[in-house]
């Protein structure tokens, strides 16, 4: 059966996991054994796999599963992120004010 790539990329059968891969793009189906990904740069890509399919040891070693955020304000969050651990680092006075931070999604996507 041909796999949609369109349609696993919003599935919620699918796991969607940013990948760095170095030399030919084309390498990257047979790698992760998968006929859906993007390339986003020259390194990254993402990978869409069936989530009954990958292997624990694969998911651990070769794929970064991207951690979603939602707004930060509790302290909780900001530990889970990281971002507390930064803000502490003396000298640095990391704390974000006038930061604008903006994405722009056009959902077009290349399959």
């Amino acid at each position: 059966m041909a796999v949609n790539c369109e349609e696993a990329a919003y599935s919620e059968e699918y796991e969607d996991y940013i990948i760095e891969y170095f030399g030919q793009g084309q390498e990257v189906g047979e790698i992760y054994r998968t006929p859906c990904y993007q390339l986003l740069t020259n390194r990254l890509g993402i990978v869409y796999q069936k989530a009954s399919e990958v292997v624990e040891a694969e998911r651990n070693s070769l794929l970064i599963l991207p951690r979603c955020f939602g707004l930060l304000s509790s302290a909780q969050t900001l530990e889970e992120a990281g971002i507390a651990r930064v803000q502490r680092l003396p000298n640095l006075s990391l704390y974000g004010q006038g930061v604008l931070l903006g994405i722009v999604d056009t959902g077009a996507g290349v399959w």
